[in-house]
């Protein structure tokens, strides 16, 4: 969904209607659905390429930054590859991972650590676990899977009329399981179909973080759009984490070797 790459798609994640919020009780699907598939649609691309800027800020006010270049691949079968690759600080330079999104099996995942010269697996369930550090989930950053999800919307809306809010739900007990939240609240413009806002609330029924993004921006000549600023709040930790996108480049020739575990290692 929200997520780069076709993601954001966001980047995620399941619940059920128990640890629904009163003032959130569901209403009929509807077409709720259709709002998560256009939102797809729109952020389909071949593949991708851009640099971040990210920003950590801990509750004390510490800051510290990262630099990173993106790479995406979308395969004929749908599935989808991945390469990050840390530039700044010099102490990560080079640190790597590689993300294979498979549509019939469990994602994968490596990690290359240049300071050690190793390459690491990160097991596909691990969906949970935070992203090299910020407060993004692997899962956040994935693209959005709708038939492993249940779409409705909330039996009232507040966000305006050129927007719209879903909850998503899982659809599969494999999702309940791996996936670190209890349900999302995904807001919509209803006039992109780009992802605004997203909820997340973790098992316990717990608002534990919320994710915004803006200054989106055509990218390309088919008019798609981008958000070239991501947020994610930890509402628990009181954390922050801050996506500063640098440019796109979208459909240009991202071949297979460039999201391969030999330029994984490459740096």
């Amino acid at each position: 969904m929200f997520r780069f790459l076709n993601t954001i798609a966001i980047h995620s994640v399941l619940a059920l209607a128990p640890i629904l919020l009163p003032q959130l009780a569901v209403a009929a699907p509807s077409d709720a659905r259709s709002h998560i598939l256009a939102n797809i649609e729109a952020e389909a691309s071949k593949d991708e390429r851009t640099t971040v800027r990210i920003t950590l800020t801990n509750p004390q006010g510490k800051v510290q930054e990262r630099t990173l270049h993106w790479i995406t691949l979308t395969l004929a079968s749908g599935d989808k590859r991945s390469l990050v690759t840390f530039d700044l600080p010099k102490a990560i330079k080079g640190t790597s991972l590689l993300t294979f999104e498979n549509k019939d099996r469990d994602d994968e995942r490596w990690l290359f650590l240049p300071a050690l010269k190793k390459t690491r697996r990160i097991s596909g369930s691990d969906k949970s676990d935070t992203f090299m550090g910020t407060d993004f989930a692997y899962e956040d950053l994935v693209t959005e899977e709708p038939e492993k999800y249940d779409y409705a919307f909330p039996a009232t809306q507040d966000c305006g009329t050129q927007c719209v809010t879903v909850i998503a739900t899982p659809r599969t007990e494999q999702e309940r399981i791996e996936s670190g939240y209890g349900k999302r609240l995904i807001t919509l413009d209803t006039r992109t179909h780009m992802v605004l806002r997203i909820e997340y609330y973790n098992k316990a029924g717990i608002h534990a973080k919320s994710f915004t993004a803006s200054d989106f921006q055509s990218v390309h000549a088919n008019g798609a759009l981008r958000p070239f600023r991501m947020q994610m709040v930890d509402l628990i930790n009181q954390h922050t984490t801050v996506m500063a996108f640098q440019g796109y480049q979208i459909d240009t020739g991202v071949s297979e070797d460039d999201v391969s575990q030999r330029a994984l290692t490459k740096g």
